[in-house]
Formats: structure tokens, C-alpha cells, sequence
């Protein structure tokens, strides 16, 4: 099974910035009061933050509307239902949905209070965006 910074290594027209430190990562889960599950950290540890085609990521190491942190907290502000120990992988921008993770790495879709289960890690995730 190849491994999620491989996959994501492989994707025409990636765009990427510079992962983040150990000291970002353990910053951004105390903000948060959570754990990132073990792929979401091999990502950021890698990448930062990445953008291919329509599919903009969260991540660290980065500041504004696409770092992980303000993505989650913002959400948190404004709907009150925002799970907790979730984060945003991304926002969707249309229709106020947001792809979210929880510590496990389940991914979901939320929409104000509707919360839909989408793949089951997020390397299924990823396939899902690559075929856009």
C-alpha cells in the first residue's frame, strides 16, 4: 500500500509549500485539543499544506484561511455543531461544507448540522480528489 506522501509525490501539477516542524505540529494539536491522526502528520510533516486542480488542503506552516488551526476555529466560531476532536482538511467553499477528520483519520463531510461519513482515512480521501 503506498503510503500518503508517495501518493501525493506522484500528483501532476501539485503545488505544495514546505512541511511543518515537530513544534508546529504539537502546537496546532494543543490549540486544537486534539490528536491528528498518524497520515494527517506525515502529510504536514512533508508538505504544509498542498493544492492540485480544485482541491485546496489545511495545513501547517502556513497562515490564513488554509492553516489547519484558523480553518478549524473559524468553523468552530460560526456553527455551533462543529464536532469536537475534528479537524478541517478542507472547505469545500460551496454551500458551507467542509471535509473534516477526527483523530482516528475518518473523514466526513459537514454541513451546518449534518454530519456524513465520506471514506474511512484520508489516503481514500486523496483518491477521491485525484479523480476529480
Amino acid at each position: 500500500m503506498e503510503n500518503i506522501v508517495e501518493k501525493i509525490k506522484s500528483i501532476p501539477g501539485l503545488s505544495a509549500i514546505e512541511g511543518c516542524t515537530k513544534e508546529q505540529l504539537q502546537e496546532a494539536q494543543e490549540a486544537l485539543d486534539i490528536l491528528f491522526p498518524d497520515e494527517y502528520m506525515d502529510y504536514v510533516r512533508e508538505f504544509g499544506c498542498i493544492d492540485f486542480g480544485s482541491t485546496e488542503w489545511t495545513g501547517l506552516n502556513i497562515k490564513g484561511r488554509l492553516n489547519t488551526v484558523t480553518a478549524t476555529k473559524q468553523e468552530m466560531d460560526v456553527n455551533v455543531f462543529f464536532p469536537k476532536g475534528y479537524f478541517v482538511l478542507e472547505n469545500l467553499g460551496i454551500d458551507a461544507k467542509h471535509v473534516i477528520v477526527n483523530e482516528k483519520g475518518e473523514v466526513y463531510i459537514l454541513q451546518y448540522d449534518k454530519t456524513t461519513y465520506l471514506c474511512g482515512s484520508i489516503s481514500e480521501y486523496l483518491d477521491m480528489c485525484m479523480k476529480k
